[in-house]
Parts: C-alpha cells; sequence; structure tokens
C-alpha cells in the first residue's frame, strides 16, 4: 500500500473512534498499542490485524462487516451457489496450513458479523 494511503478499515476505524469521542492515545490503549504504531495503523502505513480488528468493534459495540467492507446485495440462491462453488474451487488449491487458517477465519471471526 503507498505510504500515506489510507485503506477502508483504516478508515472505518478512525470514523468509529471519532463517532466515540476517542483520541488516538485511548483506542491505542484499549488494543493495547502503542499510540505511535496505532497512528501508523490508521493513516495506512501499516495494516490492522484481524484480532484488533476484532477488539475494535467489540470496544465500538458493532460487527465486523462494519469495519471490513462487505457489499450486501440482495442475492439469490443461484448467486450463493456461485459463490459456493468458486471457493471450493479456490480452496482446493491451498495447502493444509492455509486450509487450517481460513478455518480459523470461519470459527473465530465470522461469529462477530452480524
Amino acid at each position: 500500500m503507498e505510504k500515506g494511503k489510507t485503506n477502508s478499515i483504516a478508515k472505518n476505524i478512525k470514523k468509529y473512534r471519532l463517532l466515540n469521542h476517542m483520541t488516538q492515545d485511548e483506542l491505542a490503549q484499549k488494543l493495547y498499542l502503542d499510540t505511535q504504531y496505532y497512528a501508523q495503523l490508521e493513516r495506512g502505513e501499516r495494516n490492522f490485524t484481524i484480532e484488533k480488528i476484532i477488539l475494535a468493534c467489540s470496544t465500538f459495540h458493532i460487527g465486523v462487516e462494519d469495519i471490513i467492507e462487505i457489499p450486501k446485495d440482495n442475492v439469490s440462491i443461484n448467486d450463493t451457489r456461485s459463490i459456493l462453488n468458486e471457493l471450493i474451487s479456490q480452496l482446493s488449491v491451498l495447502s493444509h496450513s492455509q486450509l487450517l487458517l481460513v478455518q480459523k477465519f470461519i470459527t473465530e471471526v465470522i461469529p462477530y458479523c452480524k
């Protein structure tokens, strides 16, 4: 990512920080981060880990999908089948450790989505 260019996750976390009238220092403390490191995350110079995204969501009492932008189009059963088929195709080429990571994401992150 270009230096100084913020990504949507960083923008959304900043938006909720400001909506909750928090300083960077206050949120950094809640995320167990150094204030300077947090400022780099918010500017998009570094990327938030999934653990910090979940902790931020917990702090703001929001769902992960409020931070990670996921399209919310009306989908049909055929669209769902198409997505599942594409996922199966993508999963079939992953290594064992990559599959374990996907499994961990599904079991630990998805429950935080509304």
